[in-house]
């Protein structure tokens, strides 16, 4: 009798421990675990800490030349003549001058390089929103496509219950016996798959996003949104204006433009002013002056040469980029519109007409007009076609962010400004 009620305690404290575990339990909205991989991610934080750190050489390159202070003290002793002793003292100031020849090329690559920085910044962000976007709706498919498969387990449940009394009672074969019992089967192998394949694309989810998500996490359920995209030539002008790469690549050809023209400049002799002066017990000598740094033995052929290197190279680039997010972005609205198309017709014929042969099975079956093969070959079309559809507009989605991406959308954007203030 003790052991009952102790069994009875502790069932009792485990219903209600999993009672309060499920109602502590927090769900997470898409913006939400958007957030936590913004805050988490190693890329994204690396490229922010890059970007400061860029942004402290471009305080660095604006900074002016300090002056250089020069003191010296002694006694002065004569050694001939009448013995003089006194002390004596010198001070010199050399102020080096920012001439404007290389202080703006010099402060010009430096922003062009914060620049390069920020936007490797936003790509790494705008990849990381893509990517947590990309495995939620692949979770929202897989429990979209598990839900089905259950759904399909219960019907075919219920057809091979019906069909084992109608065999047992001699009203039916046993080969439709054997046939509806294969479906469940196969009903009951795709509904296991779907329960796996959840897992797997949670497990996914929870990998993009970061650790610092709870392993026993839930979502909020959202389903993807219809959205029509602008033509294929208004995308493109906007990948040109906004896309992160490009800008950064754009930077990049300015920084490097901007580094051989101070290299070039820095053949120019370099001024400084110098001002000085020298005391003694007989008199004072002040100086004023410029201190000229003439380039006669290196002509900087070896730097110039690196900077122009570089300059073309980053113009190569900048095509290079160009052309292949073009190209991408061409390849993406191709399959929107297959997405787009695949979508329509199946949600507004072949999954109506599905359902329609359906019903007209099922009710012809029940009247004895059809047999039990045609009904399950109904049954069979319908889930095949309603898969389908799952599938197209999970498909249409991952599409469109990937169009978002490479454009950069403006929703991204504000989103990304938003969580950096």
């Amino acid at each position: 009798m003790k052991l009952h009620r102790l069994l009875a305690v502790i069932a009792i404290g485990s219903v209600l421990t999993t009672n309060v575990f499920a109602q502590t339990q927090k769900s997470y909205t898409i913006n939400d675990l958007i957030t936590i991989a913004l805050e988490s991610s190693p890329q994204v934080l690396a490229a922010r800490d890059q970007s400061k750190a860029i942004k402290g050489q471009l305080s660095a390159a604006r900074a002016i030349p300090n002056p250089e202070f020069e003191i010296g003290t002694g006694q002065q002793r004569s050694v001939t003549g009448p013995l003089t002793v006194g002390n004596v003292s010198s001070w010199a100031v050399t102020q080096p001058l920012d001439m404007p020849y290389t202080r703006f090329p010099r402060v010009n690559a430096a922003e062009a390089n914060f620049r390069s920085a920020e936007a490797t910044r936003i790509a790494f962000e705008v990849e990381t929103i893509s990517k947590v976007q990309q495995r939620f709706y692949e979770l929202m498919r897989r429990e979209a496509e598990a839900k089905a498969f259950e759904e399909d387990l219960n019907l075919t449940k219920q057809i091979r219950d019906r069909m084992q009394v109608r065999y047992d009672v001699g009203e039916t074969a046993r080969f439709d016996l054997i046939r509806s019992q294969t479906e469940f089967l196969n009903a009951q192998i795709a509904a296991e798959s779907g329960k796996l394949r959840v897992e797997q694309a949670r497990s996914q989810l929870r990998q993009t996003v970061g650790h610092t998500l709870p392993p026993h996490f839930s979502v909020v359920p959202e389903q993807p949104k219809t959205e029509t995209l602008p033509p294929l030539n208004i995308l493109l002008t906007e990948l040109q204006s906004q896309s992160p790469e490009l800008q950064k690549a754009k930077a990049d050809v300015e920084a490097s433009e901007s580094k051989l023209s101070f290299e070039k400049n820095a053949r120019l002799p370099r001024l400084a002013f110098k001002a000085s002066q020298y005391n003694d017990p007989n008199f004072t000598d002040r100086l004023y002056g410029l201190q000229i740094s003439i380039p006669i033995w290196d002509f900087r052929g070896g730097q110039i040469a690196e900077a122009e290197a570089n300059a073309s190279k980053a113009k190569n680039q900048l095509n290079a980029q160009s052309q292949s997010l073009e190209q991408q972005l061409e390849t993406a609205y191709k399959l929107y519109q297959i997405a787009t198309y695949q979508v329509k017709v199946l949600d507004q014929e072949v999954v109506q007409l599905a359902a329609t042969a359906q019903r007209i099975a099922e009710v012809s079956y029940r009247y004895g007009e059809r047999g039990m093969l045609e009904y399950l070959d109904a049954q069979r079309t319908f889930r095949a076609a309603r898969n389908d559809l799952i599938k197209a507009r999970f498909d249409l989605a991952s599409v469109v962010t990937e169009i978002q991406r490479l454009r950069a959308s403006p929703e991204w954007l504000a989103k990304i400004e938003s969580g950096m203030q």
